[in-house]
Formats: C-alpha cells, structure tokens, sequence
C-alpha cells in the first residue's frame, strides 16, 4: 500500500524552532582575523612546565630577569634575552653559541650548530639570527629546558554574552521607590525646619522687662521698716498704770515712781554727751603732748637733742655717731609722752626728763650699742647616688636613669637639707625603689631603706622621683631599680 504524503511547509518542520540568539550567533561567522602568532611551550625535566600563546605579536624574551616572558636559569644566559626578534611583521630567531636545536624554515629543517658553521645564520657578534616565517616551527635547547615554537591562528575572541533587553535591569528600576521617597521626605523636612530657624523673629526681651519678678521685687519694692525699739520707760509706765488701775495705792508715793521714770532721756543723753566730752580730751592731750615733742626736741633753751645736733649746721658727719650723741627713749607712760633717762652729769636728781629734754652728752663720740644682728644660720647638706639595682623583662639602657638622676640631685638635696635645718646632725641612705613602665612613667615608688630616721626625707625624695619621665621607654616589658641616696652635712 502506498500512502500519500503531502509536502511538509516550513512552518510543519519537525525539531524545535531555533531562538533569535541562536539565530544570530549562527548568522555572525567568526573569521580569524590577521597574522600568526606564537606558541611556545617549556620542557623541564621531562615535561611541560608552561605553555602559552603569545597572543600579541610581540619580542618574547628569556632569562633570569622577572620582566622576561619566560624565566629560565641557565648558566651563560643574560638576564634578559629576546629569542624571538619581532622586526616589522617578521619574527628573527636569536641564538647564541651554547645553545642547541633544530628549525623548520621554507628550505627544509636546519640544525642550529649546522648554521651557526655553515654561515646560513647571520652572526651578529654576541649571537646569531635566522628569520623565520609563520609556517616555521622548531625546538631550542637551553641547558636543561627545551623550548618548543610553532606558530598558530590567534583564536577569535568570543563576544561578551549580554542578557535580552526585557531581562537587563536599568537604573530605573533598580531604585527602591519606597526608601527614595522617605529620604527625599526627610531632607526635606529638615531643610525646611532649618529655613524657618534662620528666618524666625524671636522676640527679645530687652531692658526692664527682661528681669524676673524676684529681682525687681527685690530691687524696686522697699523692704518694711524694722520694728521700734521698745522704751522699757514707757513699758514700766504701762505696767504701773495698770497696777494703779488694778490696785490703788497710796497718793503720796506715786509722784515719786512718776519722777523716777521720766529722767531716763535725759541720762542717757547726758552719758552720750560725756563720753563725746572725754573723747574729744583725749585727743586735744594727745595732740598738746606732739606739738611739745616736736618743740622741745627743735628747742635750743631746753637742751632739745636735735637742736643740739644741728647746732653746727649740717650733718656731714657719719649719721650713726651724731644719732648716738642722744641718750635711749623711755616707754611713754601716758598721753604727755613718757620719761627719759637724762645725759650724764645732769643736775636732774631724778634722772629722767621728758622728750623735749633730749640733747648730746658732753665728750660722747661712739654710739650706743645694741648689739649686732643675728644671721640666719645657712645649712648645707651633701648628697651622693650611689650604684643602683636594675630588675625586670624590659630592654632599658641604665644610663638614662643615672643622666635623669644628676639633672634632678639638687631638688633631691633640698629634701635632705630641709630637715637638716631642724636636726643638723641628720645623716644616712635612702634606698627608693621605682619602676619604669614602657611609655617611660614612673609607678610604685616606695621608700625601701632609710637610716637617717626621718620620714620626711625618705618621703619628699619619693614624691621628687614619681615626678621623673624617661624617653624613650623600657622595650619588651617593665623595668625596675632600687636606688641609693647617701645624704650627709656638708662640712
């Protein structure tokens, strides 16, 4: 039986239909473009250690430099050596004499040992060159590596895949609407609350108005004056009219009690007025009795003492002997100035005289003396810092302790003579132990011995050593040192 089968069109071909990318890619052939390039690979050992195409048509290089495109340690190689001359668009092969091989060029395989002898390689002094074509391939032996080369079409480059427009995702879309709009919504407020600040017309208060209630209450309200003292007169008076009121008494004695009150004004009136009488006595004596040390020490009948002094005219002796020719002052006794011991050989059986009496005693040339001043004791004290005991993990060059030390001994010294004052037989060590922490700070300071007895040297020498800053620091750790301090007077 035959069965009739009507042409399949294209729109009833079997198989899936290809998709616009499939078709696209099919419609674009990819061609290789341009010249030949290199492919070199290196044998080790045996085997390949590294294979690569040169996908640029470049000058390969070889050696021990890292710039070189295949580093290879061969003994009588350069550091960097171009094997592969690009001159134009022609590539040279450069060989030198301890290398080893064999080439395919256009008339057949040559051996490179074979040209460098027969003359085909051109010598260019330091090596040799042959030029070689894209068809060429060959082997270059270098020591133990042996370098493979032939040359191949650069393999097309594959385009970049990209997604279809309907699912590529643009800068539109990918913005959070929800979030956008908020930050937008915030900035805004902000800003405008900001715009309202600088613009908004704060009302001030300026002078009076300005000052709070308590303050002008304080200020312009008048405080009530006190209450009047109570006049106990007045008050007696009261409570006798009560009693009278109360009790009657007899007519006789009440102008008495009446006569008893009423002159209290008047007493104590007479009280302020004796009191401003005495006052004004007192100072009217005081200024009598002045008036009479002035004149009589300036009166030349009474003998007065600076009368006798000038007597010559000026002083032009030595101050000290002529102020000596006036005998010692008496303690006043009283407002008309006190008694004075009179000048030797006076008439005067009493021996004393007032201050108008003084005047130079008769042969009298050397002061009076008084005795000589006393001076203030000075106290030194000797200091000396002995060798000290250095502990702990850090790495701390002890000198600087030491250096530290000498710049401060004389506030050290201080602490010792200080109380050298009050004992002058002071005398002993001090042992301070401290420790030095890395940032050069001093912690734990602590007076470890002391043989003078007293604290308040060991203390103040502590306190003057917490105070020292060393730079640079112990490393690795912190150090510790028990230093001596030999105080002693100094003779």
């Amino acid at each position: 039986m035959s069965t009739d089968k009507t042409p399949e069109t294209p729109t009833q071909a079997k198989g899936p239909r290809p998709g616009a990318m499939t078709m696209a890619m099919q419609a674009v052939q990819i061609k290789p473009s341009g010249p030949k390039v290199l492919r070199i690979g290196l044998i080790q050992g045996g085997r390949i250690v590294e294979e690569r195409v040169i996908r640029k048509r470049e000058t390969v290089t070889v050696g021990s430099s890292e710039k070189s495109h295949f580093v290879i340690h061969t003994e009588g190689m350069p550091a960097r050596f171009e094997l592969f001359q690009l001159v134009g668009n022609d590539y040279i092969l450069n060989f030198t004499d301890i290398m080893t091989g064999r080439v395919g060029l256009p008339g057949g395989v040559q051996d490179l040992a074979q040209m460098r002898t027969s003359g085909a390689a051109r010598n260019a002094g330091t090596h040799y060159q042959v030029k070689i074509s894209d068809n060429s391939r060959g082997k270059v032996v270098m020591g133990n590596v042996t370098l493979l080369f032939q040359f191949v079409v650069p393999a097309p480059v594959q385009p970049r895949p990209q997604l279809p427009a309907a699912a590529r995702a643009g800068f539109v879309r990918s913005i959070d609407w929800l979030f956008t709009a908020f930050m937008v919504f915030t900035f805004m407020s902000m800003f405008g609350f900001i715009v309202y600040l600088e613009n908004a017309d704060w009302p001030i208060d300026e002078g009076l108005s300005a000052m709070s209630d308590e303050i002008a209450k304080m200020i312009f309200e008048e405080p009530p004056p006190p209450p009047p003292p109570e006049n106990k007169a007045d008050k007696a008076d009261d409570q006798q009219a009560e009693d009278k009121s109360a009790k009657p008494e007899p007519k006789e004695k009440a102008p008495a009690k009446e006569a008893k009150a009423e002159p209290s004004p008047d007493k104590a009136e007479a009280e302020q007025q004796a009191v401003a009488e005495k006052s004004a006595r007192i100072a009217q004596e005081a200024s009598q009795a002045a008036e009479a040390l002035i004149v009589g020490a300036l009166s030349a009948d009474t003998g007065g003492a600076l009368a006798d002094v000038l007597a010559g005219g000026a002083v032009t002796g030595n101050a000290q002997d002529i102020l000596s020719q006036a005998m010692g002052v008496g303690v006043a006794k009283s407002a008309s100035g006190g008694d004075l011991r009179t000048r030797g050989g006076g008439a005067s059986g009493s021996g004393v005289a007032g201050l108008g009496g003084l005047a130079r005693k008769e042969g009298t040339t050397g002061a009076v003396g008084e005795g000589s001043a006393v001076a203030e004791r000075t106290v030194h004290g000797k200091v000396q810092a002995q060798e000290a005991d250095m502990s702990g993990a850090g790495d701390f060059d002890a000198n600087l302790v030491v250096q530290t030390i000498k710049t401060r001994l004389r506030a050290i010294q201080m602490c010792y003579e200080q109380q050298l004052r009050r004992n002058p037989s002071l005398a002993g060590k001090v042992t301070v132990e401290f420790t030095i922490e890395q940032r050069g700070n001093v912690t734990g300071v602590r007076v470890k011995e002391n043989t003078t007895n007293d604290p308040a040297v060991g203390s103040c020498v502590a306190d003057t050593v917490s105070r020292f800053r060393f730079n640079p620091g112990p490393q690795g750790g912190s150090v510790t040192f028990a230093y001596p301090f030999v105080f002693a007077p100094s003779s």
